[in-house]
């Protein structure tokens, strides 16, 4: 799962708005410096990662591989809960967050809790042996609810 706002890129944050202040690129940077390569960490961790893991470095070593990843989502969590102070001081009220600023935090916050939420699903999976079926015996995870289908969808 990378976040989408590892690039340089962030003028899909300034469409149709004013760009970031220098003082919001700083918190930018800085938050950025903060969870350097963590979102990367979780690209491709998923059960069968785990199981893998387990069948190359034994369960002990799965178990210290799942807390460096849980130390690193709690790093992630301490950087953009920094970033939302650091963001919201880079205006001239210091009351509200400029829409390049707000945008920007709402990708970082939604990708944040994507991960953890995908983290928290295949360690209780995996932790509590439920993928023993082909379709698994622990609810999928879901993000939202699709009133038209009437479904709860990842």
């Amino acid at each position: 799962m990378t976040n989408s706002d590892t690039s340089d890129d962030l003028s899909q944050h300034e469409f149709e708005t004013a760009p970031f202040t220098a003082a919001e690129l700083g918190a930018i940077a800085q938050y950025r410096e903060e969870t350097a390569g963590i979102p990367d960490s979780f690209d491709g961790f998923d059960l069968d990662h785990v199981h893998w893991h387990v069948s190359e470095f034994g369960r002990s070593q799965t178990a210290a591989m799942l807390r460096s990843h849980a130390n690193m989502l709690n790093t992630w969590y301490l950087a953009v809960d920094s970033a939302l102070g650091g963001l919201l001081t880079c205006t001239e009220q210091s009351t509200h967050y400029s829409t390049a600023a707000a945008r920007f935090l709402k990708a970082e916050s939604d990708a944040y809790h994507r991960t953890r939420q995908d983290f928290e699903h295949t360690v209780t999976v995996w932790t509590l042996g439920l993928d023993t079926r082909p379709t698994g015996n622990y609810p999928l995870p879901t993000r939202t609810l699709n009133l038209a289908m009437q479904s709860l969808e990842s």
